[in-house]
């Protein structure tokens, strides 16, 4: 097995931690032969706040996947919503000394741009150039070679604050890994779950996690804002718990199998039944139903979504983020989630699940692991160059040449 056709992700989340590695084919799929998984511990809201158990829970997490792989892996790019990831946008406007635009050029306004990105106590994690402009005309994707007085760059970078991300480092170097590259989570999701043809008219991707909620928007230049909420589906388990007197473990098991957000779902009219449980809340002179669950779980996930909503309201997103949404992570698989993001959205809502281009199991497919999958795909086009070769463009030819060169070939 070659080793320079092979790539690691690895989603370090709130309430899971998931590792994949994969080979990748001549076609450019993904061939996954490596899967571990791991319940996560020291991790809150995304960020790390006892490294000795969080690194512990990684290190088990990348073992698993290598034995499964027969495979050492050297270096793993690295997916979080810690830190508090959030956007930068740059852009400037340069005068161009000769009369084409010449890859110097290029640089030059790039390293501008790239000074002008605010890492104060924070960390770039990517920056990526959305668009050129050449006198004003702006969605120019390779300037190179055109004639033109003035030349401008949108620039979009995501930093976050560095403790959190050398805390998180530190857990993955534990485990005897380098790490390749640290990317938002919901920015991860969004390459694993969309399209090109998704990308055309804007489209955002909600990354709903246990402890936090991620937004990421996407056009046809690529991603173009991020950010990342905090609380997430933990918040849900949580209500669950104390409205039953439960454990947080049978709480999750029962939000993931009976909790419903919307009314008229064919569970409300059967009551719940959960072993070694259901005395606790006869105690207190209560049964447990869905319509009460669903009372439960209804207002919680609404208050996700308006605040999803209002971010985007907010910020520049609002023009680029399109009128459809993508649900990725755990707790976007909570029944009627999709139709009740719709309601409170007011855009065409969707869940994400994996595309075609990974050869993986179908239980590995769901919204719960586009955040892994995505880092595949990053790290197969990560170093792939981008061309600064001069357009081999002819000069303007005069009338007379043209009349003397057809002289020459049909006379």
């Amino acid at each position: 097995m070659a080793r320079e056709n092979i790539v690691a992700a690895l989603d370090v989340g709130s309430t899971k931690i998931c590792c994949f590695i994969a080979r990748v084919l001549d076609d450019g799929r993904f061939d996954v032969i490596g899967i571990g998984d791991r319940a996560s511990r020291g991790i809150v809201e995304g960020a790390v706040v006892d490294i000795h158990a969080a690194g512990k829970a990684i290190a088990t997490a990348i073992t698993h996947a290598e034995r499964m792989a027969d495979i050492e892996i050297q270096q793993i790019y690295v997916a979080t919503s810690g830190g508090r990831p959030a956007s930068q946008r740059i852009r400037i406007e340069v005068p161009v000394a000769g009369p084409r635009i010449v890859p110097a050029n290029i640089r030059q306004i790039q390293a501008d741009a790239y000074a002008r990105i605010d890492t104060d106590d924070r960390c770039l994690l990517l920056v990526r150039p959305l668009h050129y402009t050449v006198d004003g005309v702006d969605g120019i994707e390779n300037p190179l070679g055109m004639y033109g007085k003035h030349i401008g760059i949108d620039l979009h970078a995501i930093t976050a604050e560095a403790g959190p991300i050398a805390n998180l480092e530190a857990c993955v170097k534990a485990a005897h890994v380098e790490v390749a590259g640290i990317l938002p989570a919901p920015y991860a999701a969004g390459l694993a779950v969309l399209s090109k043809e998704d990308r055309e008219l804007g489209i955002t991707v909600v990354d709903m996690g246990g402890g936090t909620t991620g937004l990421a928007v996407f056009d046809r230049r690529g991603a173009t804002f991020v950010d990342v909420l905090k609380k997430g589906g933990a918040r849900l388990t949580e209500d669950v718990a104390y409205a039953f007197s439960l454990s947080f473990r049978e709480a999750e098991e029962i939000k993931v199998k009976e909790a419903s957000c919307l009314n008229g779902s064919p569970m409300e009219t059967s009551p719940l039944q959960v072993p070694d449980t259901q005395d606790s809340y006869r105690r207190n002179g209560r049964e447990a139903v869905p319509p009460y669950l669903t009372q439960i779980v209804t207002p919680r996930t609404e208050q996700t979504f308006e605040r999803v909503r209002a971010r985007l309201d907010e910020t520049y997103a609002r023009v680029e983020a399109g009128r459809r949404v993508v649900l990725a992570g755990g707790a976007s698989q909570l029944v009627g989630a999709v139709r009740f993001g719709e309601l409170v959205l007011e855009r065409q809502v969707r869940s994400g699940t994996i595309g075609p281009g990974f050869q993986i199991a179908d239980s590995r497919t769901g919204p719960a692991y586009a955040a892994c999958a995505g880092l595949l795909v990053h790290a197969s086009t990560e170093n792939t160059p981008a061309s600064h070769a001069m357009p081999n463009l002819a000069p303007p030819i005069h009338l007379f040449a043209r009349f003397g060169a057809w002289i020459r070939q049909n006379i």
